[in-house]
């Protein structure tokens, strides 16, 4: 069974993100339609071996019920994904999902099966996992070069707007949100200065490099979110502090490289200023060296004079300050919010919350269905007229924030569940004393995509591999053996 896991996984993380169909054409749905190809088969033979074991199971006497509230939010979302499309506004778009972007009920329910079968597994190894990250390095090296205007490949409906052969700068944030973080983890956990070690960094650096240059404001949600959780280990002891400062280093290492390429090559770079770029720009890759560097070297020293590491009052400190934080970022997005917030987030924001706040009661409790956003306001009179006039006939298939777009298809049920879901597995991780390692390795990434996830959308190239990963969180929570 471990080899199937692997076959799975092989396909999905070395040949779903590079398939094209016919170039950037219809890439949404070639990408959704290759990644049910792949899975389906997977799905029922795991399916029949798992309803095999549960009849042998069954007769065991003493068996005691998993009562996890990270499994019981898994289930209820997968009630909220069910109970929403039986009542849906179009039950064939809800289970197929929308032409050209297919995030229905089959899509959502394959990802699921996989979160539950692979939470029930335990067979993972981080060498394993680790085997996965040479696709996404190929993706970043080469999401790099297209942004400053090298192409080895030419690929059918190129322009400025993709990268790599993920699509859009949506797309590809969505993909650096879990591939980046999962590479900074695996760092993170390495023998410092082993070989290893030097090799996960040269895919961290390429992938930050890769994030730094892709073109998204939004992407540095990802960052803010990677690195204030690995803020969160470092203040469990000292290693881990240290581990972090290094870390940091690795940051402002990436920023660095970002800043040389535009000072020397900048006339090549095909996309718009951002504020990313703005930062690197600042020099604030090198501020960021200096300031680690020194502060690893006073950690060093307090080491050896044997200065105790008061781990309580820096988890108190660091609660305080993420909560400043946080209280300041909401004022400012309240202070500057308008229509034309994030690229128009603000306007789809605003008329994806009307349109929640008009459906009926039992509407607001189950949702509209998958991927019903745009069936839904065709069919009336009203937001007919206003999504064409604001969208120009083109389709809004989702509220641009995960959450949101879960509040209008799923309903309070569904909002419910996902937030559960992200919030339970992410305080167990990040509460974790035993099998730390694998728990950061696995916390990094889901955080990062959730919080990037606010002001986008779940797709194929990265909400099957979050689901993978809380699978893999909720296994270890389950004191599961995994190395």
């Amino acid at each position: 069974m471990e080899l199937l896991y692997l076959l799975y996984m092989l396909l999905l993380c070395g040949f779903l993100p590079l398939y094209m169909n016919a170039g950037y054409y219809e890439l949404g749905e070639a990408k959704a339609l290759c990644y049910l190809v792949i899975s389906i088969p997977f799905v029922i033979i795991l399916l029949i071996r798992e309803l095999v074991r549960y009849r042998k199971e069954a007769g065991e006497e003493g068996k005691a019920l998993d009562n996890n509230i990270d499994k019981f939010f898994l289930y209820g979302t997968l009630f909220s994904c069910f109970i929403s499309w039986l009542f849906s506004v179009d039950k064939k778009v809800a289970f197929f999902g929308y032409e050209g972007w297919r995030n229905g009920l089959l899509t959502t329910l394959v990802a699921i099966s996989f979160c539950i079968f692979i939470s029930k597994s335990g067979f993972f190894k981080s060498q394993i996992l680790a085997l996965f990250l040479l696709v996404p390095l190929f993706e970043f090296a080469l999401s790099i070069l297209n942004r400053m205007s090298i192409f080895p490949f030419m690929i059918a409906g190129q322009n400025s707007s993709f990268v790599a052969t993920i699509g859009n700068i949506n797309w590809f944030s969505g993909f650096l949100s879990i591939w980046v973080p999962l590479g900074v983890g695996f760092m993170f956990v390495q023998k410092r200065f082993s070989s290893r070690f030097f090799l996960l960094g040269i895919y961290t650096i390429v992938g930050l490099v890769a994030l730094f240059l892709q073109g998204s404001e939004g992407a540095g949600l990802i960052i803010c979110a990677c690195y204030g959780l690995l803020l969160w280990y470092g203040t469990l002891d000292r290693e881990n502090f240290k581990a972090f400062l290094i870390q940091a280093i690795v940051l402002g290492i990436s920023m660095s490289i970002v800043d040389i390429l535009m000072m020397f090559a900048g006339n090549y770079y095909n996309y718009s200023d951002n504020l990313l770029l703005v930062i690197c720009r600042s020099h604030v890759g090198a501020i960021i060296i200096a300031a680690a560097f020194f502060v690893y070297r006073v950690s060093r020293l307090f080491e050896e004079i044997k200065v105790s590491f008061y781990s309580k009052t820096y988890k108190k400190i660091y609660i305080v300050v993420m909560v400043a934080a946080l209280a300041t970022a909401i004022v400012l997005l309240i202070m500057n919010f308008s229509e034309d917030f994030g690229n128009g987030r603000g306007i789809i924001w605003r008329m994806c919350a009307e349109i929640y706040a008009g459906l009926s009661p039992w509407q607001k409790l189950v949702g509209i269905g998958q991927d019903c956003l745009y069936p839904y306001a065709m069919s009336d009179g009203y937001w007919n007229s206003s999504f064409t006039n604001v969208f120009n006939g083109a389709a809004l298939t989702n509220a641009h924030c995960e959450l949101l777009t879960v509040l209008l298809e799923r309903g309070l049920i569904g909002a419910i569940t996902y937030l559960g879901l992200f919030i339970s597995v992410i305080y167990k991780l990040a509460m974790a004393k035993e099998k730390e390692h694998a728990k950061v390795i696995c916390a990094l990434p889901v955080i990062s995509y959730f919080i990037f996830n606010q002001i986008s959308f779940p797709q194929v190239t990265s909400m099957p591999y979050c689901l993978i990963l809380i699978g893999i969180a909720i296994n270890l929570s389950g004191n599961r053996e995994l190395e």
